[in-house]
């Protein structure tokens, strides 16, 4: 199947606000299990919890969203009292500012080129039914960030690098797939329908299973993906 004929067989997205700059997050609100706007911190918590498939320090989670949207005094306030506001995380103090992968620009737009940047510092990893397909392993991964942090000399700030290692580290987990040969790796191609198309792997949707945010409950609609999330075949070896 063509990535187009999947993608017109995919339900609609909400949108997501530019002012969103995290993929993971972008995907959980284009998929209806966030809000763009505000959402309760208890929900934050239990949505990305769900999402992992694994357990998770949930005080962690609720510490970061309480500081996500600033650092004064009324914006902590906000968020401890109503909750995190995801359109407006863009250049609040956990955004890079361009110390990061810059796979979605300040518009919210997708960027080709530094996906093609991304799948540079990737191999192909050895399938368990046979083939493969390109895949960051964690040293991969690191190489990544040590290249991101080192190209925004002029810009970033020494926290950057250290916050880079809750983000893709963290996707590891959460999206990883294992190789043959054992080794965990971010499959690229899955990385690029999470950026680009806003969608999840199909079994981090099992996983979402209910409570789409502004529906009405019942099983999470399909996302036009097989429960690996391997329609998309742009960057199969």
């Amino acid at each position: 199947m063509s990535v187009q004929a999947t993608l017109a067989d995919a339900p609609p997205q909400h949108d997501v606000s530019p002012g969103n700059p995290c993929p993971f997050l972008r995907a959980l609100v284009a998929g209806g299990w966030l809000n763009d706007e505000v959402e309760p911190l208890g929900k934050v918590r239990d949505t990305i919890v769900r999402a992992s498939g694994r357990p998770l320090p949930g005080a962690v989670i609720v510490a970061i969203a309480v500081i996500a949207n600033g650092l004064t005094p009324a914006p902590l306030l906000r968020n401890a009292r109503k909750g995190l506001r995801l359109s407006t995380l863009r250049g609040g103090p956990l955004d890079k500012r361009g110390s990061g992968s810059r796979l979605i620009d300040a518009k919210g737009q997708f960027q080709a080129p530094e996906l093609e940047r991304l799948a540079s510092f990737a191999s192909p990893k050895p399938l368990p039914q046979g083939g493969s397909e390109l895949g960051l392993s964690l040293p991969q991964i690191t190489a990544m960030m040590d290249a991101n942090f080192a190209r925004a000399r002029s810009t970033r700030r020494r926290v950057d690098r250290a916050m880079m290692n809750a983000e893709w580290p963290v996707l590891l987990k959460f999206m990883g797939k294992d190789a043959a040969d054992g080794t965990r790796y971010l499959c690229v191609e899955e990385v690029q329908t999470l950026v680009r198309d806003r969608r999840l792997p199909g079994r981090v949707v099992e996983r979402l299973g209910v409570g789409r945010a502004g529906g009405c409950g019942g099983a999470a609609p399909s996302t036009g993906l097989n429960p690996d999330g391997n329609d998309f075949n742009i960057y199969r070896v």
